[in-house]
């Protein structure tokens, strides 16, 4: 075992760091869930990033490790929601230490969208751990420039 010098402002604010991420996992889950913008309910969340263009969105998802049948991609009311699961593999270990920092179990990612989607068009695909899902917005609601009259 490693002797570490206490620090009590380190250790505090780490405290304080877990109580944030606890009550902002309470926070997110129930039935707030589809009024935040990005929602996250599971065990583990994987990490997203989220593009808007002129016509479309571009959500991008790191998923290493998971199954093609153990993701699961729905829109309703604009709610983009990603569901999955990342099951643990079984390992024997002999040795007396044993130590991992991979995650495991489930997950679901909530994403509000801006505008209305093209449900009937979105696509999405999945390769070398990362899923990649294009969302089409419908012509109704894509960003259009309107020019100002000036009169004097």
């Amino acid at each position: 075992m490693a002797i570490t010098r206490w620090n009590p402002t380190r250790d505090l604010m780490n405290t304080w760091n877990e109580f944030d991420r606890l009550f902002n996992r309470i926070n997110r889950s129930g039935s707030e869930e589809a009024e935040s913008d990005i929602s996250n309910v599971g065990t583990w969340s994987p990490a997203m990033d989220i593009t808007e263009r002129e016509q479309e969105y571009l959500v991008t998802a790191e998923l290493p490790g998971i199954e093609e049948n153990d993701v699961h991609i729905s829109i309703k009311d604009n709610v983009l929601t990603i569901k999955g699961e990342k099951k643990h593999e079984t390992e024997e270990k002999s040795d007396e230490r044993y130590y991992s920092e991979r995650v495991y179990g489930s997950f679901q990612r909530m994403i509000r969208l801006d505008s209305d989607i093209e449900s009937d068009k979105v696509e999405a695909d999945y390769e070398n751990g990362v899923l990649n899902i294009r969302l089409p917005k419908t012509k109704d609601t894509m960003h259009k420039q309107i020019p100002v009259k000036f009169k004097k």
